[in-house]
């Protein structure tokens, strides 16, 4: 009898529970959302608290800035209009109305900042009239979703205009990031936001070189023209000016230590940026969201789509000091700048002089430059933690070269042919192949993409065969848990080198050599095979997502396989979707990879149906 009544209020009890359980899904479904844009999921990250699901809202709107308003603001000592601190107006003193993008009518856009694993539900809602876009979401390798990667016609469709498209992914790699427009035109006209995703103090291993991590404290570097005036650098979306009150402002507390998280989210130059701070050292912390063995610096020159982390201590009681940034590799200098102010100074900033440059004493470069004594260049760079075993083997799995040169189709043409001036001065190709892309996505499609249209040097299509010059869908296929090692090789010569993005993926940058002339694949082979190449770091090299291959110079990067999917590997200065230096890694079977969802956008040709012609 007593077990009867036992059994009885455990059955009671489980009823009143799943009847509580089943009430509070009904009233959470019923209930509406609130309609705002961003629900913030910013706040303190602790090791034990459960995720959070973190839904935002992106406009994509196209506006023209306005001259008048940027007039009105710059007769106006004041500068007590608010719409003189913004990029519509207040670009150079001598800039003229043009087009940008924008979302939420912000550059850059809106920062977003989660804690690790925080899940980001982000509606894009294209208002741009007659133009598609999609969002890429840089440093996330999207291991859950990798159709939420952003790249038109790989893993999803472009997102047509007045239409929505929902991002649903989990942040689960940490550290400074952003999102930005795939396109790179776009995103040179402004569609870009910050991405930061901090992880818990416990587990936060730079924790107790810093006291403070404020959101406030994220310089975001872009590079801005217009049709009449040079070039500049753009700082939290403010130029250089007359008005050092319109400046980028960052506020310290004397004797305190601030991480400063930075990107470098656009170039239409290809060229770095070095940044300094009058009379403050920088100690690097972090690369590309991943942690290095500290580094203390006078400079810190950053390449496109890169992110670098360093503590600021403030060592001076008061003050106002120069953040410059510098590019001086194209045709013209590029400058930016920004204030770093402590709290107890004077109301009114007053800045007296910037700090000369050129007599840097020591400079962090994340480069694959010659080094020299004091400085650092990205080859000297320590993780801050080991390569996985199976990377640190001498022979991986599977090995791949990428050739990277150009072919000049106007070099059999006479030079008084009418065609010459319509070809392109230069086509890029990677072994020999020019990367274009489908006319469906490979990942979420691949039954609608034509067989004849993927290649790689195994697979060359039959009208490729008797030229050089080949357009197609450069595919690599690789199995699912293979080491892999990639040998990039420049061979073009180009003295900015060529800067690669890799989704879905962090690397290791084992090697790297510089040459003086051309270097072809057999000669490298022949130099790797005898040992006489270059010495692979195969302990703590620096892990990162994005590399730049210096001229003629030869870049050994390793990792593991283990997402499976289809990966760009993309080339950072398109100045468009491509310029035919892209290959896609497609890593383990279709089976293997998280399926698409069955209401998932879909694109493609379409052929009218037959009875038409009868």
């Amino acid at each position: 009898m007593t077990a009867l009544s036992t059994s009885q209020n455990i059955f009671l009890r489980l009823s009143i529970l799943l009847g509580m359980a089943a009430a509070v899904v009904t009233v959470l479904y019923l209930t509406p959302l609130p309609d705002q844009n961003i629900k913030s999921c910013d706040r303190p990250c602790h090791e034990l608290d459960w995720p959070m699901i973190c839904r935002y809202k992106l406009n994509i709107e196209m506006y023209q800035t306005n001259k008048h308003i940027c007039e009105n603001c710059r007769r106006n000592s004041s500068g007590s209009s608010s719409q003189c601190t913004n990029i519509f107006c207040q670009l150079t003193e001598d800039s003229n109305p043009r087009s940008i993008i924008t979302a939420n009518r912000q550059i850059p856009g809106p920062s977003i900042q989660v804690c690790q694993n925080d899940i980001l539900i982000v509606d894009v809602i294209n208002k741009v009239p007659g133009k598609s876009v999609t969002l890429h979401w840089r440093g996330q390798p999207n291991h859950e979703a990798p159709f939420m990667d952003g790249v038109p016609m790989v893993t999803q469709c472009p997102i047509a205009s007045h239409t929505v498209f929902q991002y649903k992914f989990r942040a689960s790699h940490a550290g400074t990031h952003f999102y930005h427009a795939f396109t790179d035109t776009d995103r040179s006209n402004g569609l870009f936001g910050a991405l930061v995703v901090r992880k818990a103090d416990k587990i936060e291993p730079h924790r107790k070189l810093y006291d403070l991590d404020l959101k406030e404290h994220l310089i975001i570097l872009s590079e801005w023209s217009d049709p009449s005036t040079s070039k500049t650098l753009l700082i939290n979306g403010k130029a250089p000016s007359e008005r050092g009150s319109a400046l980028s402002l960052f506020t310290v507390q004397p004797g305190k230590r601030y991480r400063f998280r930075t990107a470098f989210v656009n170039s239409e130059s290809g060229c770095p940026v070095t940044l300094t701070i009058d009379q403050h050292l920088m100690r690097v912390i972090a690369l590309d969201g991943n942690p290095i063995v500290p580094y203390e610096s006078n400079s810190l020159t950053i390449s496109k789509g890169e992110r670098v982390d360093f503590v600021l201590k403030a060592n001076r009681m008061k003050g106002a000091f120069y953040l410059t940034a510098r590019s001086t590799c194209s045709e013209s200098d590029l400058n930016g700048l920004a204030v770093v102010n402590y709290k107890n100074s004077d109301r009114n900033i007053e800045i007296k002089s910037i700090k000369d440059t050129t007599k840097l004493t020591r400079d962090f470069d994340t480069s694959l430059c010659p080094s020299k004594l004091g400085s650092v260049c990205l080859q000297d760079v320590k993780s801050l933690e080991k390569m996985p075993e199976e990377l640190r083997e001498s022979e991986v799995d599977r090995k791949i070269y990428l050739d990277i040169d150009f072919r000049d189709p106007r070099r059999n043409l006479n030079e008084h042919d009418g065609l010459a001036s319509d070809l392109r001065s230069k086509i890029y190709r990677i072994n020999n192949l020019t990367f274009v892309y489908p006319s469906s996505p490979l990942l979420t499609q691949p039954m609608d993409v034509p067989s004849t249209l993927i290649c790689n040097e195994l697979m060359v299509p039959e009208a490729c065969r008797a030229s050089d010059i080949c357009e197609c869908v450069h595919l690599e296929t690789i199995p699912l848990g293979q080491s892999v090692e990639v040998i990039l090789i420049d061979q073009t010569g180009d003295a900015k080198g060529h800067t690669f993005h890799f989704h879905g993926y962090h690397f290791y940058i084992v090697a790297s050599r510089q040459f003086n002339r051309v270097m072809t694949r057999d000669e490298i082979k022949q130099l790797d095979e005898e040992n006489r190449l270059v010495k692979r770091n195969l302990n703590n090299p620096a892990r990162k997502d994005t590399v730049t291959i210096p001229k003629f110079g030869v870049v050994i990067l390793r990792f593991s396989a283990n997402n499976p999917g289809l990966w760009m590997f993309r080339d950072e200065n398109p100045q468009g979707w491509t310029k035919g230096l892209d290959v896609v890694f497609e890593v383990g079977e279709r089976h293997e990879m998280v399926a698409t969802p069955s209401n998932f956008p879909s694109c493609g040709n379409y052929i009218g149906p037959e009875f038409f012609l009868l």
